[in-house]
């Protein structure tokens, strides 16, 4: 993260042009400076459970005024502090021009997304579930798919971890048990309108492993669009790892070993016709009866097929 400097310290060439300045104010509360496009003397204040936000704010220095919007940080004990670095690094530096204070209104409501978000209350399973999803983006990646970092978690909400595409899907699916017994719903892996795939991983937890925390750094660090960043550092947030916190580890190796894809065509599943009115059917498959694919035959199919 760039160094936040004291207020007191940044120069007028640097209010002049600079349009988002990290800085820290005389109270060592830190602050974000962004430029506003108009000359408006006329300030709006307020304030959330983390934040202050002052719109229209004057600067003066060396017998000049400057023209900016400012948000502050209410806290500054060391977590609260990494966390607005976050938003910084993900968020305002996006900035490149001058703007209005009403524009800063999408802005607000992503900051205060990202604060708002708690972790889970099961992390032990959710920790497991992003273990298995992190690996996997990084295994296609490292495989040679790497357009994959632009398909995980585009929709939060949809049925399938990984939309390729209008046509193909990818579910990931992992377990702890040495059995590849996974849990589905039945629409997950019975559809005729787009193709499925699962991944199915078997982790095995390791105090020498490889942490959540230190696979979560390995994929943002494959990223550069701050949107998919900031999606992550949320994701991180939910799973309640932090510097302090690495969450669980899991072998590395022994993973990539186990690590198999199957066509959701050829795993067991109900084949008869559902009673209509019945909804929200789940149930345990045994994915090792199906014959798995070819990694190296896959990744290519998704080079050539679903870029």
């Amino acid at each position: 993260m760039e160094k936040f400097k004291y207020i007191t310290n940044i120069t007028s060439e640097e209010l002049e042009n600079s349009v988002v300045i990290p800085c820290i104010n005389e109270r060592g509360e830190h602050c974000i400076l962004i430029k506003n496009s108009i000359f408006k003397s006329i300030s709006t204040v307020f304030s959330t459970d983390n934040l202050i936000f002052q719109l229209d704010t004057v600067l003066h220095s060396n017998h000049e005024d400057y023209y900016f919007h400012i948000i502050t940080a209410t806290k500054i004990d060391p977590y609260s502090i990494a966390q607005f670095e976050v938003i910084y690094e993900y968020i305002f530096r996006k900035i490149t021009e001058p703007i209005e204070g009403y524009r800063l209104n999408a802005l607000i409501t992503s900051i205060e997304d990202y604060f708002r978000t708690t972790p889970d209350v099961n992390l032990t399973n959710l920790q497991i579930g992003v273990f298995g999803e992190l690996l996997t983006i990084k295994y296609l990646y490292d495989s040679g798919y790497e357009n994959i970092i632009n398909k995980y978690h585009d929709n939060f909400n949809s049925k399938h971890d990984v939309e390729i595409n209008d046509h193909v899907r990818i579910e990931i699916k992992t377990s702890t048990s040495e059995k590849r017994i996974h849990t589905f719903k039945h629409n997950q892996i019975s559809r005729t309108d787009v193709k499925v795939y699962i991944c199915s991983l078997l982790l095995e937890q390791s105090k020498e492993g490889l942490s959540l925390l230190e696979l979560f750094d390995k994929v943002i660090s494959l990223y550069k669009d701050p949107d998919a960043i900031l999606a992550l550092e949320k994701l991180k947030k939910r799973c309640n790892v932090t510097d302090g916190n690495c969450g669980l580890r899991f072998s590395y190796e022994k993973a990539l070993n186990d690590f198999k894809i199957f066509d959701a065509e050829n795993l067991p599943k109900i084949i008869s016709d559902i009673p209509k009115g019945v909804t929200n059917i789940k149930y345990d498959v045994d994915c090792a009866i199906a014959d798995s694919l070819n990694i190296s035959d896959f990744v290519e199919f998704l080079k050539e097929k679903c870029q």
